[in-house]
């Protein structure tokens, strides 16, 4: 099971939740501030976080926006005392999984956390995925990513060799070091690999 994370400045709503959240099995850690969860939480693991949107500080929408630029794998759930409409939306928009309002329903939220779980697991598979991809794209050199983005654009190799003004020979020794360093055995393979980092 991934770390479960409560973050709310409201004590009393982090001990209910955390009663609760034991009673169903987890063992969650609770954060009074943003800060405080940035500073002790592993943020580059599997893990589930419910933020409390309204927090002195850091509030629970600044730090889902943090989390999402940090690439972090943690799914989020969002809550609120007074959610409305435009914030359930907007937050699911940044990357929240759902946006539950206080008092926590308990089979809503058990729910949620089996969705939580999937979800982190994905995106720590899509994380390992794009740094593996990030480590074999510094491997290329500036002409090999030239001609891999020309072979992926889906230009002909005579096509690309005039452009870059080299023998067709030479770009297919480049295409050839692009597949081997890239790992794969053709463009489709090369297009599929680029397509799932983005």
């Amino acid at each position: 099971m991934s770390n479960l994370y409560l973050v709310d400045d409201d004590q009393a709503v982090l001990d209910s939740l955390t009663w609760m959240l034991n009673g169903l099995g987890y063992q969650p850690q609770g954060f009074l501030s943003a800060d405080s969860f940035l500073n002790q939480a592993e943020l580059q693991s599997e893990g589930i976080a419910i933020l409390d949107v309204q927090m002195p500080g850091m509030d629970g929408s600044a730090l889902l926006n943090h989390l999402t630029k940090t690439n972090s794998p943690i799914a989020i759930i969002m809550l609120s005392g007074h959610g409305n409409i435009a914030m359930a939306v907007q937050a699911i928009q940044k990357g929240a999984l759902d946006f539950l309002e206080k008092p926590v329903d308990g089979d809503k939220l058990v729910a949620l956390l089996e969705q939580a779980e999937i979800q982190t697991k994905l995106n720590m598979q899509r994380k390992v995925e794009r740094e593996a991809l990030s480590e074999k794209l510094k491997t290329l050199t500036p002409r090999e990513y030239e001609v891999m983005e020309k072979v992926l654009e889906g230009k002909l190799n005579k096509v690309i060799a005039a452009e870059l003004n080299i023998a067709q020979r030479t770009l297919e020794l480049h295409r050839q070091k692009v597949m081997q360093k890239m790992q794969v055995n053709n463009v489709a393979e090369l297009a599929f690999l680029m397509g799932k980092s983005t």
